[in-house]
This record gives C-alpha cells, sequence and structure tokens, in this order.
C-alpha cells in the first residue's frame, strides 16, 4: 500500500524548527512551505488524495531544497 504525505508530515516539522537566528532564505521558504501544508489540509478535507499525492511530491521538492540551503548556510 502506498503513504501518501510522509513528506507533508516533515516540511510540518520543519516549518516548526526554530532557527536562530534565521537565515535569509528561511522567510520564502517557510511561506511556500505553509502553503503547500494549507493545500494539503484542504485536499484531505475533500478526499482528493490524487491532488494529496501531488502535493507530497512538491513537499519533498521543499524539503531537499531546505537540506540543500542548510547545507550552504
Amino acid at each position: 500500500m502506498e503513504r501518501i504525505g510522509e513528506n507533508i508530515v516533515e516540511i510540518q516539522t520543519l516549518t516548526q524548527q526554530i532557527m536562530d537566528p534565521p537565515p535569509d532564505w528561511l522567510p520564502g521558504w517557510q511561506l511556500e512551505a505553509e502553503h503547500v501544508l494549507f493545500l494539503a489540509h484542504t485536499a484531505v478535507n475533500s478526499q482528493d488524495y490524487d491532488r494529496l499525492r501531488m502535493l507530497d511530491g512538491e513537499a519533498k521538492r521543499l524539503v531537499e531544497v531546505r537540506r540543500g540551503l542548510i547545507g550552504t548556510n
């Protein structure tokens, strides 16, 4: 059985992590991550699993972007 949402859960965890001082890229990343989280909750509520699968892919991209930015900062 396919598990949808693991990357969404991960970006939700990452949005709650405190970075002090916050890097310059964090507000933009945070805004995009929160948008994906909102859309994911909407997809779950409407039982739109195709959209949720797509959003999980977008969440995976955001996780990878953040890992790359942390590595360069």
